[in-house]
């Protein structure tokens, strides 16, 4: 795939396939770096975690021209300097855009972080909204106290259990998406970075469980993390305690 364009926390992407007959315009030839030829189709343009990423393969196309790749998708016109595939109204070409589409959707469902159980924390604003405080959340779980409150605050990712007692106080039709959010700091933006995804992918084999999962319990860990940057910028000391959760993980799970 092309990234087209960065957000904080995923991509704008488009996928990229072999080429085809059926590959019609606005889709377009491109040559990747040791790989060869491919057609990429702009016009299936789809969001993706910043964390599926691993390595770049290469620099393929300027800031220019993605912009006018852009344009003509936008205006319907196949003008930019660009090897386009020809025009084509077919059965056959519509059902290989909506094959690519269909794929592209499919790889754009992974996501970390996710609101996911096992992954997602509690919604510190909606446990307000219901009345649902720390005292009376304790009780419920049946845990400490010191629990009960990085639970509230949404620093510690609540078990299955932990959820269903939660969603037991609510209305019916009360979801586990409705409970919980994704984590959303500075630590997670750090992990999210395709620099972890090799690291991140040995501690999952390690751990035995998904990725998710896996970039979940080093954010936990990366929070109670001691080692500081004095006087750093605050990515700078999350960065630093991502490192030292990661050392203490692999080394733990080894």
């Amino acid at each position: 795939m092309l990234v087209a364009a960065t957000r904080e926390m995923h991509i704008l992407a488009w996928p990229l396939t072999n080429p085809s007959g059926h590959a019609a315009a606005p889709a377009f030839m491109v040559d990747i770096p040791r790989i060869g030829s491919m057609a990429g189709w702009p016009d299936a343009e789809f969001g993706l975690s910043m964390a599926a990423l691993d390595r770049r393969l290469g620099h393929v196309l300027d800031d220019r021209t993605m912009r006018e790749i852009r344009w003509a998708v936008t205006e319907g016109e196949t003008e930019a300097e660009v090897s386009w595939c020809p025009s084509i109204e077919s059965p056959e070409a519509e059902a290989a855009f909506e094959s690519v589409c269909w794929q592209a959707w499919d790889l754009g469902d992974w996501a970390w972080p996710s609101a996911n159980p096992g992954v997602g924390v509690f919604s510190q604003e909606l446990l307000e909204e219901r009345g649902l405080d720390v005292e009376h959340l304790a009780e419920v779980w049946a845990v400490k106290p010191g629990r009960a409150s990085a639970l509230v605050r949404g620093v510690k990712v609540p078990t299955q259990e932990e959820v269903d007692a939660v969603l037991g106080l609510l209305p019916p039709g009360f979801g586990p998406e409705d409970v919980l959010t994704p984590v959303a700091d500075d630590g997670a933006r750090v992990i999210a970075l395709p620099t972890y995804k090799h690291d991140v992918v040995t501690l999952m084999g390690q751990m035995g469980t998904t990725e998710q999962r896996a970039r979940t319990s080093l954010w936990e860990r990366s929070g109670q993390a001691a080692r500081q940057v004095s006087h750093a910028e605050p990515s700078e000391a999350a960065q630093a305690r991502v490192q030292f959760a990661l050392e203490q993980l692999l080394e733990e799970t080894r």
